[in-house]
């Protein structure tokens, strides 16, 4: 259903578009999302969180939650814009405002179904990275509790690697930085010698041509990491008089409510 009088328009134009216009639109399904498969595991799932695998694989559960929602709300849009286009399409003799908008509405519902599909992709791809964390650590499966634990190591790293980028950067470590390493326990004179060092020796590999990745610095951040890390019960006991962060009774009613509930569900509902 053609509104737009092709004939009047230039010749030479419509012939182009007429004959660019497949190609395009086939590849634009390529990019029917935000973020390529590449972006997706390379940094929105590291954002924030480091290498860290609960923080990876909890950051997959959210970014999934958020396409479920959307793929929610599309559904809704499509089945109410399907309506107006069956109530306009049973009227005998359409005005052609009438016309034109039903021919916008389809092709409304072909883009919503674009970007449908769009996050399906990124649903799959996102099961991959989760499957794939899950393996690559030796894991089966994984509670609130080991989350909760996971967590102080995670800020103790964190802190270290903000202090590199520090010191890389400004050579000298930011208040921000200094403090956030001392509330998880670690004592600020103590994290800039450690990365001194390290920064020093890194500094000789380099002159002796030696070419190193990015590996290289997640390696010593583990171990800061695992070297650190109890350092934040420490701080905690001080604190607080008591040298557990985590309280796992509140963590364990969690996790057996969400064993019950799956139980349930896989007897029918009962």
């Amino acid at each position: 259903m053609e509104l737009i009088n092709l004939k009047q328009q230039n010749k030479a134009l419509v012939d182009r578009v007429k004959k660019a216009l497949p190609a395009i639109d086939r590849h634009t399904r390529f990019f029917d999302r935000k973020n390529s498969q590449t972006t997706i595991q390379m940094m929105t799932l590291t954002m924030l969180g480091g290498s860290s695998p609960l923080r990876m694989l909890r950051q997959v559960t959210a970014e999934v939650e958020k396409r479920k929602s959307a793929l929610y709300e599309a559904q809704h849009t499509v089945a109410k814009t399907q309506e107006e286009i069956d109530v306009l399409e049973e009227k005998p003799n359409l005005t052609p405002t009438e016309k034109a908008e039903v021919i916008k509405l389809k092709y409304s519902v072909s883009m919503i179904n674009n970007k449908a599909n769009g996050s399906l992709k990124d649903i799959a791809t996102l099961s991959d990275a989760y499957e794939n964390i899950m393996k690559t650590n030796g894991m089966k499966d994984w509670t609130e509790e080991e989350f909760e634990n996971e967590e102080k190591g995670h800020h103790v790293r964190r802190g270290f690697e903000m202090l590199y980028r520090n010191l890389v950067e400004y050579s000298r470590g930011k208040e921000a930085t200094l403090e956030y390493l001392q509330q998880y326990g670690v004592h600020a004179q103590m994290a800039i010698a450690e990365v001194s060092g390290y920064i020093n020796f890194v500094n000789s590999l380099i002159k002796e041509k030696r070419i190193l990745d990015a590996t290289h610095l997640e390696n010593f951040l583990d171990e800061m990491k695992n070297k650190y890390v109890n350092n934040a019960d420490k701080i905690c006991s001080r604190l607080f008089g008591r040298d557990g962060i985590i309280n796992k009774a509140y963590t364990e009613s969690m996790d057996k409510r969400n064993k019950d509930e799956a139980a349930r569900k896989s007897n029918g509902g009962i």
